[in-house]
């Protein structure tokens, strides 16, 4: 059977804390679930055949931890975009997730768009704009050091799918 498996950037240690805050004051105020701060690199099927470990060990080889500049707070209808924080593009990230694809035996069409979720949550676009214009986001670029490799459902529309993401693997970057 093939899984679903989404490959994150995680921040390091000090942004990471910054944006969990950000993420659990919202999930509270807005009744949404908490989740780790991530950058999604690529997402598609794998199969039993893929050493994911091995997959991420490749693609992040001769890569050092290093920061996306952000671009601004954004929302969307999408739940899994429902306020985030947009970066502007990134060349090593692009190189990693064109990796991980072409080694993939199923690679996706996943199109790379960087962003950092804030909640994932069905808002009232009246919410989502008064929070794009009240959160205070004082960071200009975020320091990234991990990647993950998160089994997830194949949709993900609610609280229990986001709740439901396992860690199959992670690796720091030095």
């Amino acid at each position: 059977m093939n899984t679903k498996v989404s490959f994150w950037l995680i921040p390091s240690e000090e942004d990471r804390a910054f944006f969990q805050k950000m993420i659990d004051s919202l999930g509270q105020e807005y009744d949404a679930p908490s989740f780790t701060p991530h950058v999604t690199i690529y997402s598609g099927e794998h199969t039993p055949d893929d050493n994911i470990a091995e997959l991420i060990e490749k693609s992040t080889k001769e890569v050092k931890s290093f920061s996306l500049r952000v671009e601004k707070l954004e929302y969307t209808e999408e739940f899994t975009k429902t306020l985030f924080v947009q970066f502007l593009p990134c060349a090593i990230l692009t190189h990693i997730s064109e990796n991980i694809r072409s080694s993939s035996s199923k690679p996706s069409n996943y199109i790379l768009n960087p962003h950092l979720s804030l909640i994932y949550r069905r808002l009232h676009e009246t919410i989502k704009k008064n929070l794009t214009n009240s959160l205070s986001l004082t960071k200009s670029e975020v320091f990234f050091n991990e990647v993950r490799a998160i089994s997830t459902p194949a949709l993900i529309q609610a609280r229990e799918d986001v709740e439901n993401w396992q860690i199959i693997c992670q690796r720091k970057l030095p």
